[in-house]
């Protein structure tokens, strides 16, 4: 059985997206290795990035995304991932314009809409 889900959400869970990756690609995540290793004194134990869990909901927001044609993976990093306007973005990550990337990008929200709708009972 399939459950519908709207846009909204489907935006919505990509800028949760955005931010747990975004939090971890700018150094606010874990690191990996502790400061007292690089002394080469013994620690406690360590909380390094191998260690890290991803939440369900955002791996399998990363598979699907990661399943999207190379246009659609572009223009989500660029509104999701990077900070300015969405122009500033698309100029960094390799559109001609704004309009293209807002073309790739509904484009990418639209197959995302299909597939979390049918993998909604998998979060």
């Amino acid at each position: 059985m399939t459950t519908h889900i709207t846009i909204k959400q489907v935006r919505s869970a990509l800028k949760r997206w955005g931010n747990f990756w975004k939090t971890r690609e700018f150094g606010k995540g874990f690191k990996k290795t502790s400061i007292s290793d690089s002394f080469t004194r013994p620690t406690g134990g360590e909380a390094g990035a191998d260690a890290m869990s991803v939440p369900k909901e955002i791996e399998l927001i990363t598979q699907l995304i990661a399943a999207l044609r190379p246009e659609c993976i572009r223009a989500i990093r660029a509104r999701y991932l990077m900070t300015g306007t969405l122009a500033d973005a698309a100029q960094l990550v390799g559109f001609d314009s704004k309009r293209s990337a807002e073309f790739w990008l509904v484009k990418a929200e639209r197959s995302l809409l299909a597939e979390l709708s049918a993998n909604i009972n998998c979060v």
